[in-house]
């Protein structure tokens, strides 16, 4: 058997996208990973959505799967998209807002 079909036949592969959907009333998000060092997060933000400003007491790291989301950190606003990932630092206050209909993951 070819290398490429014992790791299919061993592994269950998984599109992230299509694991949580959109909700108008308000964001959609699973807990992907939850270790005691180590969480994952996937999210969902309809357009216009968001996080207020917040903390977290560890860095984090934020990777966009699809859309765009206006990312705001240190008083700083970035216009994020689809395939950028961006390091958040522990204890910086920070917060996002989705210019379109977006999804990320969040490990931390």
């Amino acid at each position: 058997m070819p290398l490429s079909e014992k790791v299919s036949a061993s592994l269950e592969i998984q599109n992230l996208s299509e694991q949580v959907m959109y909700h108008p009333e308000k964001f959609a998000h699973k807990l992907l990973i939850d270790r005691e060092e180590q969480k994952t997060l996937l999210f969902a933000f309809s357009k216009g959505q968001g996080l207020k400003t917040h903390t977290t007491p560890k860095p984090a790291l934020l990777v966009m799967l699809e859309g765009v989301c206006n990312f705001k950190v240190n008083g700083i606003t970035q216009l994020l998209i689809a395939g950028e990932v961006i390091t958040i630092p522990a204890n910086v206050p920070h917060s996002l807002t989705a210019a379109t209909d977006f999804k990320m993951i969040l490990i931390k």
